[in-house]
């Protein structure tokens, strides 16, 4: 049988947004290989009691690989933890791939995504009947880009979500640019500061009050109407809507 990596997501940094899966795995875990500017280390003390504590901040893929393959070949349960959720704005691919052709297997445990923790800590929803029924998660282009088409300025539009990461060292920028494609300055726009995490800030303001925030790493922004949607219904539980499972 070939030696197995869990790559797991850890969610914002909250422990109790992670999954019953992922705490289980922790909590047996011999090895875990963690990202330390993501998810604090005080944290995992608790998560991960008997396991050996390894930063990947400082490191690259190649040494990630294979450090994890071998400490698999050992046996136990090995944790990679990813902040967030392993397949959004990570190196699940890379990693993943790096692993399987030094013959290691990898599980995968999905994860809370900041952009969902920061919805619920604000108690808004990302969609709203009527209004928003598409949610866009995308990034600005800044040291890497973005492929044509998938950046914020080219997928803004009223009615849709948008959930924006990687771009909080550029509120400025990227107040203009949603300006620019033709969004309202009243558009409301959600962020959130370290969600889940010790020093957490979560506010509101539009479009035009986004260029006036303070540059900070660790920013994820919510932009659109379903923000400030009320008093909007639902068909699903309309007592006038039939469908299968009431009549």
């Amino acid at each position: 049988m070939r030696p197995v990596v869990h790559v797991v997501g850890g969610g914002p940094g909250d422990p109790e947004l992670l999954t019953v899966k992922g705490a289980r795995l922790l909590a047996e875990a011999r090895f875990v290989l963690y990202t330390g500017s993501l998810f604090p280390e005080e944290a995992l003390k608790g998560l991960a009691p008997r396991a050996e504590l390894r930063d990947s901040k400082g490191m690259v893929l190649e040494e990630i690989a294979l450090l994890l393959a071998g400490e698999a070949g050992k046996g136990g349960v090995v944790v990679r933890l990813h902040s967030g959720d392993p397949g959004l704005y990570g190196t699940l691919l890379e990693e993943k791939e790096a692993l399987e052709a030094l013959g290691v297997e990898v599980a995968v445990v999905p994860g809370v995504t900041a952009a969902f923790a920061l919805a619920a800590r604000a108690g808004v929803p990302l969609t709203a009947p009527e209004v928003a029924q598409a949610v866009a998660f995308t990034r600005l282009g800044v040291r890497t880009p973005v492929p044509e088409g998938q950046d914020p300025r080219s997928l803004a539009r009223r009615g849709l979500t948008l959930a924006l990461y990687l771009s909080g060292m550029h509120p400025r920028r990227l107040s203009r640019e949603l300006l620019e494609a033709g969004l309202p300055g009243d558009t409301p726009v959600l962020y959130g500061h370290r969600v889940g995490q010790p020093g957490e800030e979560v506010g509101l303001t539009d479009l035009e009050g986004l260029s006036l925030l303070p540059p900070r790493d660790t920013t994820v922004f919510l932009v659109g109407e379903a923000l400030r949607a009320r008093g909007l219904r639902s068909r699903l539980y309309d007592p006038s809507f039939r469908h299968r499972f009431r009549r």
